[in-house]
């Protein structure tokens, strides 16, 4: 039976930090080899279907091929991996009430809302969570700003989020304005963080595998329950209970200089609500 492919683009991007310990190819080829095995672990073992290429795009989107040898194989794959990758799309078909993976942008530079970057193209547009729907899903409608509330949650820029489209608008001169919310599957895992015991330190800008290294070698990994991978660069290292994360910070911070924190603290949140 003949080969078939499937390619997209992700609406994942990659991003750097900022390193003088190895050259642009060799950070770029490293994310590749790390972006391969994330996805390739997620391929049932009873499928064909083969990862054939993982390249990227002038804008640093990556570009995914698919072999097999059904069509119907290579179609189920891809969504388990748009699931955490998303995929691109024209500005004009971005779907309503669906859940489309996105990152945050811009935390904590605007007042009235969050940006989320779902990979929308032509023209290249950002959606706008807006201050009222982040009130409403995670301050049950209190009045606080868009700081504290990205402060309470440990938001961070290129956070993996998932949103829901609600309002599209043409602005004056016809451009567009995307508006969402987010889905109901994010704001329970934000929940399942709140409600805890644990401290959680969310990090952005290298690889699980990095993180699990460098707080073995600082002699921590007694004080972590476990390393939850978000997304290709993204994690969030649950801290057993007694462990604070300003206490991890402040001893792994150092050894992660292209690495970027924040922190969710349950009994800070705790207070909040009551």
């Amino acid at each position: 039976m003949p080969s078939k492919t499937l390619r997209y683009t992700t609406a994942y991007q990659f991003y750097h930090f900022g390193s003088q310990e190895a050259s642009p190819v060799q950070i770029q080829n490293k994310f590749l080899q790390t972006f391969r095995r994330v996805l390739e672990e997620q391929i049932p073992e009873d499928l064909s279907v083969k990862l054939a290429q993982v390249d990227f795009r002038s804008d640093n989107r990556l570009i995914l091929e698919l072999q097999g040898s059904n069509q119907d194989e290579l179609t189920f794959v891809s969504n388990i991996f748009k699931e955490s990758t998303g995929e691109s799309m024209d500005a004009h078909n971005v779907p309503k009430n669906k859940a489309l993976f996105g990152s945050l942008r811009s935390v904590g530079k605007v007042g009235f809302g969050l940006f989320v970057d779902i990979g929308i193209e032509n023209p290249v547009k950002e959606v706008l969570v807006p201050l009222h729907q982040l009130r409403k899903q995670l301050a049950a409608g209190k009045k606080i700003s868009t700081q504290e509330i990205c402060k309470k949650y440990g938001f961070i820029n290129y956070l993996p989020v998932q949103v829901e489209i609600t309002k599209l608008e043409y602005e004056k001169g016809g451009k567009m304005k995307f508006e969402a919310k987010f889905t109901e599957k994010f704001v329970n895992q934000l929940e399942q963080w709140a409600s805890g015991k644990n401290e959680i330190v969310i990090t952005t800008g290298v690889a699980r595998q990095f993180v699990k290294r460098t707080i073995a070698k600082r002699g921590h990994s007694i004080d972590i329950v476990k390393i939850q991978r978000l997304g290709p660069q993204e994690t969030a290292i649950i801290c057993h209970e007694g462990t604070t994360a300003p206490g991890m910070v402040a001893h792994i911070g150092k050894f992660m200089s292209n690495c970027r924190m924040n922190m969710v603290r349950p009994a800070q949140l705790v207070k909040f609500w009551e």
